[in-house]
């Protein structure tokens, strides 16, 4: 059985404290040890804290290469980008053929965004957090200036008529997806700062809540909407977790909503977006085109589904079905047993993910459940929209997707969320 914590103050009755004794205390009681210097001589201040802070870079340089963390939450890492490759390579190869490229055409591409995906796991897993924590700061002023580049003229692309996207040699990157991660750090970070202080919505809570404003205000200048709210919506989980009053929520909620509402209405595009999901025979040439042949895809696909490379709606009737609307080649192809399969998965980690999130306490506790938040969020807005459970939106499925910015994002999140497991280093006191 779980142990129980009261986890959004970050007070965990046995399990924090377990951890605390035995992941902390005991490690650093014994890292001090290693390196105490006995002398006869009289040590003065300035010397004694040099030679302690010497011995927390070793004890960091000690940590980088502990491989120490939940090997079970990176199996199903694993398990899942093999299956979305898998899946990438046989819903794509005929719309690759259709556009006059060969069948391998998008499994190469994404080949190749995987070698520094993986530089980028390995960093973010490996480096000590102890690390990257001062640092916090910085990644969050880097990622604010990053997502300015896609609105310059010349550098930013335009792609109907969103300016989401830079050009980056013979490809382009996505800046709103690295700010994603960064946003979730630097909160848990802050958060975990003034954590004795969560009462003090002014002070505590305004100057973190302003900069997760600032980037969701810029990337939904973009015309990125979707991206926009699960930004917010996991760094909101952030402030949850924290042990955010409700009432700070309560006077979000109030802000957000009529915002929102404003924000479909005066734009055409959204508001024809939300006609055809609610009427969906409105435009079923148009806004329903890709929802209405997504669920005939998957409904063909049967209890057992058509076989691997055998799908048939996936050709011509879905466009673009190698990004958002690839879980529809997926289901016509697998059928129930491989949605169950899917989702399993997916659960699975999930699960683990938030449950180590629970057992851990302050900043590792925050970081955990924020990225759980944000990437489950992302999976399942994305199968529901190819469902028709929700209206459109443009959100790629982590690791089945083409695009190597969905990717980076996503190896940044589950390389921080096996750095959160590992036990290696310690706190700066």
């Amino acid at each position: 059985m779980m142990k129980v914590r009261n986890f959004r103050h970050g007070r965990s009755p046995a399990a924090g404290k377990e951890q605390s004794a035995r992941g902390i205390s005991a490690f650093l009681a014994g890292r001090e040890k290693a390196y105490e210097y006995k002398s006869p001589y009289r040590v003065s201040a300035a010397q004694e804290s040099k030679v302690k802070s010497v011995s927390l870079r070793a004890a960091n340089l000690a940590a980088f290469g502990a491989r120490d963390g939940d090997t079970t939450m990176l199996a199903l890492f694993i398990c899942l980008t093999v299956m979305g490759f898998a899946t990438l390579w046989s819903g794509s190869s005929g719309y690759a053929l259709s556009i006059g490229r060969g069948a391998e055409h998008f499994l190469i591409r994404q080949l190749m965004f995987m070698i520094p995906a993986c530089i980028l796991f390995v960093l973010s897993a490996m480096i000590p957090l102890e690390v990257l924590r001062p640092r916090a700061g910085v990644f969050m002023i880097a990622g604010l200036i990053f997502l300015f580049f896609p609105l310059i003229p010349g550098l930013g692309e335009v792609r109907n008529g969103a300016s989401r996207w830079i050009n980056f040699g013979p490809t382009t990157i996505q800046p709103s997806e690295f700010w994603k991660p960064i946003l979730v750090f630097y909160l848990a970070h802050i958060l975990d700062k003034k954590r004795e202080s969560m009462d003090d919505t002014i002070g505590t809570l305004i100057p973190p809540f302003l900069v997760l404003i600032a980037g969701s205000g810029i990337i939904f200048f973009q015309s990125n909407f979707s991206t926009a709210a699960v930004a917010a919506l996991a760094g909101l989980a952030v402030f949850w977790a924290a042990g955010a009053p409700m009432r700070f929520f309560v006077g979000i909620l109030s802000m957000v909503v009529p915002l929102g509402l404003l924000s479909v209405l005066v734009s055409d595009y959204r508001m024809m977006r939300v006609l055809s999901f609610i009427v969906p025979g409105l435009d079923p040439h148009g806004q329903g085109y890709q929802v209405q042949n997504s669920l005939k895809a998957i409904i063909s696909g049967g209890f057992f589904g058509k076989g691997i490379g055998l799908g048939t709606r996936k050709i011509a009737s879905i466009p673009a079905v190698q990004s958002d609307f690839i879980f529809a080649a997926f289901a016509e192809e697998t059928g129930f047993i491989g949605v169950l399969v899917f989702f399993f998965l997916w659960g699975a980690l999930f699960l683990r993910t938030f449950k180590a999130a629970f057992e851990m306490d302050g900043f590792r506790s925050y970081l955990a459940f924020g990225l759980g938040f944000l990437v489950s969020i992302q999976v399942l807005a994305n199968v529901a929209v190819v469902s028709g459970f929700v209206p459109a939106t443009g959100l790629p499925l982590p690791l089945f997707s083409a695009g190597g910015s969905s990717l980076f994002m996503i190896a940044i999140c589950f390389g921080l969320l096996y750095n959160c497991t590992r036990k290696g280093g310690y706190e700066r006191v």
